[in-house]
């Protein structure tokens, strides 16, 4: 945005203040000046002249001999301007003027010229000539007294338009300060920054007669909050003062006419957009609303706009005439032949406003301050002081307004605490000189203790001022960051590692370390990727992309399986036979309806591996292909490390798990489940079916796994390690062996030792040998197990273990069924 120092002046006293402080100052306040613009007027010694006479030019059909009185002589001019006429008040330029070339971008002085025969002393300027862009409505020479009165002749141009060296100030506001987005909000940084009183007060202007003769309505409520019409006729279409067209060229606009450049300069001094409406091509109705579908508006730039169902417009019954707060319509513009006017007031809501700017490809001044957020209760304002200016300076009439909806803010109080202060910024500043700054601010004094003072958030900072730590800013900001001075942080102890994330790093390094290499996949998969691998997709609980780039990315995974599969099967058939792969990743499911706190997705983290080719290195002799042990093993080597060993059972898939995992053999294949307070299944482990393995073209069998990694977290346990010494007295072996049913596990067997084994010297029971075939029934298999006993303050008797071993032999043939001991 740009905004002039002497528009600013008319605001706040800037006397003895330079251009160079301010923009210091509001920089370090979080306002950047990015540059600092002088500007000067493009030309040199042109002053007022009258014409007095127009003759023919003896030599030339289009060119006029011009007779000027400067006020002290006459001169004549050869000029070929066709809106001249006597007694008209224009700028003359003298041989040695200088004045601006369009071609080439320079100053260029005049020098005595002969044109077609006759001597031409000097010359008549135009606009363009004169490098004031946007001051004259036609072509041809500026016509000074069509927009000054009582022009005395002779006098230089920069004093009669005021055009002393003006200096702008091109300022960046911040996405949440819409109230920076003004001449008035830019003016109350600076007052509150130098501390001298913001001459404004927008409740001094008189109010509006309320009008029956036009309605107005809010169809959709969630785009606009309040709206209205001022209707104004007899209006008379003209260009607007010097003052208005050099303040709206300052701040990067170009001057049209009275009526538009009135609402420009109010959008520009209050921050409020308003859109002014040929009242004689509505149907005294307006309304705002969503467009239609198949609905298009053809705007003041002449471009059909295809609207969409989040284009916001203004629409008479039947007919858009506006894109709220972006863009006018063409059929509703003001013209040369305007003589009333309906003028919009609004406050369109922002995040309505910014998807239907950006529905029909076009951002405006105006949409750029909706999107920020206007000052609620300064749009009535903006009303009357549009009223104001046109009764001013375009003769209007005021029939009336009309308007619907509130204006009105929600009432914000905030407690400021002077220990807060302290507590944030590490100074002290004083309670006075908080409150003047806030004050100066627009903030309002509720009431104060010695403790903390109380204030009223005005209608342009709701946005953005809500919280205690919020006027903590806003007072550090003013009073100076420069003040606080720079200290290290305290340290109270060092950084430390989570006890998550250590545990991962641990899982990472067994991983590594058991030759297995960590993949990265896609979050991202298609449904024909689950298909494949002939795994489901729950689409019930699937998050769904909306706007999918390829098949392949439509929904979010609900495992990890198919991604490794797929990863496998690109390494096998790139002639990689030998590997061991793993990932961590996430998995999401849909579990409940979002809501402005939860998106009803649960993100599970899970850990998935598989196993191809050899025990050992591909270039050993030994060529042992892996088996369902192997990956078992390494699982069990993981839970070792995790602590987790003595509560985690692995079962042979029933029914019901061969149906959910198709891809897995059903024979080959185990559940893992953690026992405890809740028994919860953590995953599965196996190889894979033999029909999915011809499909995937294998020569060998693959053995994969995947684990809820959020469960086994969940369940390690965070206490700290003990150590204690070694015991002085070695333990005893003893083994035992008997014969049982075929169907009978080891975790069966270890569970009936431990239910009778004496706790204080039972140390663990291992299997060492399973046996089938000759010599054994059908229907049963031996097993040995080696039992380890150990008192750690004597020395076992012959006594005690048999009387131990006895035991547990008793106990096993009780508790299992068809045991018998060999």
């Amino acid at each position: 945005m740009q905004v002039s120092y002497e528009w600013l002046s008319e605001f706040v006293d800037l006397s003895g203040i330079e251009p160079k402080e301010i923009a210091h100052k509001l920089t370090m306040s979080g306002l950047e000046v990015e540059e600092i613009e002088y500007k000067k007027p493009n030309f040199t010694n042109i002053i007022t002249a009258k014409i007095l006479k127009i003759d023919n030019h003896p030599n030339a059909d289009k060119l006029h001999l011009v007779t000027v009185d400067t006020g002290t002589v006459t001169k004549q001019v050869v000029c070929g301007a066709q809106n001249i006429k006597e007694g008209q008040i224009i700028p003359y330029a003298s041989v040695g003027s200088k004045v601006f070339s369009r071609k080439t971008g320079e100053l260029f002085e005049l020098t005595p010229a002969v044109i077609r025969g006759v001597e031409s002393q000097g010359m008549l300027c135009s606009c363009d000539e004169l490098g004031l862009d946007g001051m004259q409505q036609e072509d041809g020479i500026f016509i000074l007294n069509r927009i000054y009165a009582n022009i005395p002749l002779g006098e230089p141009l920069e004093k009669i338009m005021n055009l002393s060296e003006e200096i702008i100030f091109h300022v960046a506001p911040t996405a949440n300060r819409g109230d920076q987005m003004s001449v008035i909000g830019i003016a109350r940084e600076v007052s509150a920054l130098f501390n001298r009183k913001l001459k404004f007060n927008a409740k001094e202007l008189p109010p509006l007669p309320k009008t029956n003769d036009f309605k107005v309505e809010i169809i959709d409520d969630e785009t606009c909050k309040y709206y209205s019409i001022g209707v104004f006729k007899d209006i008379e279409i003209k260009p607007s003062p010097a003052f208005m067209q050099r303040r709206i060229e300052a701040c990067g606009m170009r001057p049209i006419n009275n009526v538009v450049d009135i609402t420009n300069y109010i959008l520009l001094e209050y921050g409020t957009p308003l859109h002014a409406f040929d009242y004689d091509k509505l149907d005294k109705y307006l309304c705002v609303r969503y467009a239609h579908e198949g609905e298009s508006i053809i705007t003041i730039d002449e471009t059909e706009r295809k609207l969409t169902r989040q284009s916001v417009v203004i629409s008479k019954k039947d007919t858009p005439v506006c894109i709220a707060g972006v863009f006018g319509g063409l059929n509703s513009e003001i013209d040369n032949n305007t003589k009333n006017i309906a003028l919009e007031a609004a406050h369109f809501t922002s995040h309505t406003n910014r998807k239907s700017a950006r529905s029909v490809g076009y951002r405006s001044e105006a949409s750029a301050r909706f999107e920020r957020g206007v000052d609620s209760e300064l749009v009535r304002y903006a009303q009357l002081r549009a009223a104001e200016l046109l009764q001013k300076y375009a003769n209007a009439k005021v029939e009336g307004m009309v308007e619907i909806g509130t204006s009105s803010a929600p009432n914000i109080e905030i407690t400021l605490r002077n220990s807060e202060i302290k507590r944030i910024l590490g100074i002290d500043i004083p309670q006075e000189r908080s409150v003047e700054i806030l004050e100066n601010l627009g903030f309002v004094l509720l009431g104060k203790n010695e403790a903390a003072a109380k204030f009223k958030v005005p209608s342009y900072r709701i946005n953005d001022v809500y919280r205690e730590i919020d006027l903590i800013e806003e007072v550090s900001r003013i009073d100076g960051y420069d003040k606080i001075t720079p200290v290290l942080p305290q340290i109270d102890e060092g950084a430390n590692i989570s006890f998550e994330s250590r545990t991962l790093k641990k899982i990472n390094e067994l991983f590594l370390g058991s030759g297995f290499d960590e993949i990265v996949t896609s979050s991202l998969v298609g449904e024909n990727l689950y298909k494949i691998f002939k795994q489901k997709l729950d689409e019930k609980t699937s998050v769904k992309v909306k706007n999918p780039q390829s098949e392949d990315c439509t929904t979010l995974r609900q495992a990890l399986m198919p991604n490794l599969l797929n990863v496998v099967k690109y390494n096998f058939d790139n002639a990689q036979k030998n590997f061991r792969f793993f990932e961590i990743g996430k998995t999401y499911f849909i579990k409940s309806q979002k809501d402005e706190n939860n998106t009803g997705v649960e993100e599970q983290r899970r850990i998935c591996g598989a196993i191809f080719g050899s025990v050992n290195n591909e270039l050993w002799r030994d060529k042992t292909p892996v088996d369902f042990y192997t990956i078992k093993g390494v699982l069990e080597s993981l839970f070792a490390q995790l602590n987790l060993t003595k509560r985690i059972v692995f079962s042979s898939f029933r029914e019901e798990e061969a149906r959910k995992y198709e891809f897995m053999h059903p024979a080959q294949s185990a559940t893992i489940s953690l026992m405890g307070k809740n028994f919860t299944t953590l995953g599965y482990v196996g190889k894979i079916h033999p029909i999915l393995k011809d499909e995937m073209k294998f020569n060998q069998d693959l053995f994969v796994f995947e684990l809820n990694l959020e469960a086994i977290l969940q369940a390690i346990s965070q206490s700290t390690v003990k150590y204690k010494k070694l015991p002085v007295f070695l333990p005893v072996n003893r083994d035992i062996a008997f014969a049982v049913n075929d169907d009978v596990t080891n975790e069966t067997i270890l569970r009936a030792i431990k239910k009778v084994a004496d706790k204080n010297i039972f140390k663990g029971a291992k299997v060492f040998d399973i046996y089938q075939g000759e010599h054994i029934e059908a229907g049963k298999k031996s097993m040995a197990y080696r039992i380890t006993l150990q008192d750690e303050n004597q020395t076992l008797t012959d006594e005690v273990i048999d009387k131990e071993m006895t035991k547990i032999r008793d106990g096993l043939v009780k508790s299992v069924a068809g045991l018998t001991l060999r």
